[in-house]
């Protein structure tokens, strides 16, 4: 009896520690020529998902070859790039399923890039292009900017950022 007690006491703390420690999950990893660190002996910064809402928050509203016309909010990815002292020229995207896409780093002053986080105010889950989707202000932009070449950039299922 005892012994059923104690196993379910640790269950119990073991669970509601686990779900604690996923509240605030790491989100996006950064890395590369980069001078900020949370973690400096990875050579990273690691953004949490509370640490990622307290920047600066943008929206887009337009559309994308897979969705129709929506709200993306995130931060612009200039901000992102400040943070964590980037001094790269290049900026690479990397997707959990490791689909990868580098972006000179000039577009993002000439096109307010985000780095979208939530899309029509709902979180992005994994399942939905989530936790991060590089989005650009496509309905802004010339159409000479637009079409495949573009597509490929809205890198989402991002989870690492390579500056180099």
């Amino acid at each position: 009896m005892v012994k059923n007690i104690l196993l379910a006491v640790l269950s119990l703390s073991l669970l509601s520690g686990w779900t604690w420690a996923e509240s605030n999950p790491i989100i996006l990893t950064v890395s590369g020529k980069i001078g900020v660190f949370t973690n400096k002996d990875k050579m990273v910064y690691e953004f949490r998902a509370k640490d990622f809402q307290t920047l600066k928050q943008r929206a887009i509203v337009t559309k994308t070859s897979w969705t129709p016309a929506s709200t993306f909010s995130g931060p612009l990815i200039r901000d992102i790039l400040a943070k964590v002292g980037a001094a790269g020229s290049k900026v690479k995207f990397q997707a959990l399923n490791d689909y990868a896409y580098p972006i000179d780093r000039r577009e993002f002053d000439k096109y307010n890039v985000i780095l979208a986080r939530s899309m029509n105010s709902k979180l992005l889950e994994v399942k939905e292009r989530g936790p991060l989707w590089v989005m650009y202000p496509i309905a802004d932009m010339p159409s000479t900017a637009k079409g495949p070449q573009l597509d490929a950039k809205l890198v989402w299922q991002v989870d690492r950022i390579v500056v180099y």
